[in-house]
């Protein structure tokens, strides 16, 4: 079906051309309301849209407006607005508030204005360059997975039919910052700074027991005097602290893998005071979880104290290094650490062993010069 006037193709059923406005069927009178307006209702994807103006032409003028704009489909921060509301449930309120939050913010504020149906994969992979070569590239790959996921949402709510997220990876140079496993001198001081505490709170001794037993910051704050088998020397993790905003909250561990067995050193084991079993090993008020907050400036005093910037996942990269210098297979570190994914102890691995070939070259070249 052809517009008589600018001979442009527009739907079968169309009551006016989508392209210049003009009535296809006819001269076409408008109801004028008591009030004076001229007013037009259309039923639009079985919705009654009314169309109100004061003059015949400003109806006929919203009506192409309304039209174009339904053509060109919504703006990418309301498609993501859509996909936060039906799927911020399905992640952790932790893993939201720490790696998604700010990211998703940004990239709002990057794409503000943008109709989803016109990005591109051009548009994406530029997006991805002009990250700061500064963050780490799992920091990359997190705002890459973000976009990946909004798409993939747009697509099956069929509101485009390509993910421009397809095939776009983080480009080389960008994020090359890794996250590194403590030195020997640095696990010498983790050692020795063991008594450092933040208003009676033992955290010296919680950056040690992350050392020794890998586990994750929040499964050591969820644990309890009771899950300390002293006679076998095992410790049980089946539980972490994740937080709301500033307030604590028992969840299960990460993955499946989480709920394990983990070894404890005697090293650790005489460290560790006895307690009551349902108390936890690790909090402010005896039976109350730690806060977010008090956490996070417990740390900040450890790492004031020790001169280390270290972080709490960092210490437990540094049980991963341990692992592997104690000639610990990988399929048992992947147990160990609670790794869901084999890949992720492999590549632990791999980093450490290219790290000591590197010692062992400068050593080998420093005695031969």
């Amino acid at each position: 079906m052809k517009c008589k006037k600018c001979r442009k193709t527009v739907p079968d059923g169309s009551k006016f051309c989508n392209h210049c406005g003009t009535p296809l069927t006819g001269k076409q009178k408008l109801y004028r309301r008591k009030d004076g307006l001229y007013e037009k209702i259309m039923m639009i994807d079985g919705k009654r849209v009314a169309f109100r103006a004061k003059k015949e032409a400003d109806v006929f003028k919203k009506i192409r407006d309304y039209e174009a704009k339904k053509e060109q489909g919504p703006l990418f921060e309301e498609v993501a607005e859509q996909w936060d509301d039906e799927h911020r449930e399905t992640i952790s309120a932790t893993s939201w508030t720490q790696c998604y939050s700010f990211p998703f913010k940004e990239i709002k504020e990057y794409f503000k204005g943008c109709y989803i149906r016109e990005i591109t994969h051009k548009d994406i992979n530029a997006y991805m360059k002009q990250l700061p070569k500064t963050y780490a590239r799992k920091t990359c790959a997190t705002r890459l997975n973000i976009l990946n996921m909004i798409f993939k949402y747009a697509v099956v709510e069929e509101i485009i039919t390509e993910n421009p997220c397809s095939y776009i990876t983080v480009p080389k140079g960008h994020g090359s910052k890794k996250r590194r496993a403590p030195t020997a001198d640095e696990i010498d001081c983790i050692k020795e700074k063991i008594h450092v505490t933040h208003n009676d709170f033992p955290v010296g001794f919680l950056a040690v027991f992350l050392l020794y037993t890998g586990c994750r910051k929040g499964e050591a704050l969820a644990l309890t005097y009771g899950d300390v088998d002293r006679e076998n020397k095992r410790l049980s993790i089946t539980k972490s602290v994740a937080y709301q905003s500033n307030d604590p909250y028992l969840k299960a561990p990460k993955t499946e893998a989480g709920t394990r067995s983990i070894v404890i050193p005697d090293y650790l084991l005489k460290l560790i005071p006895e307690g009551r079993k349902k108390d936890l090993l690790f909090c402010r008020e005896r039976g109350k979880l730690m806060k977010k907050d008090f956490y996070d400036k417990a740390w900040s005093h450890w790492q004031k104290e020790t001169g280390l910037d270290l972080t709490a996942h960092q210490l437990r990269h540094g049980y991963a290094t341990l692992l592997h210098e104690a000639d610990i297979d990988v399929k048992d570190a992947q147990d160990l650490l609670g790794h869901a994914d084999a890949s992720t102890t492999q590549n632990i691995y791999t980093e450490v062993s290219d790290r000591r070939r590197t010692i062992v070259a400068d050593k080998i070249n420093n005695y031969l010069q």
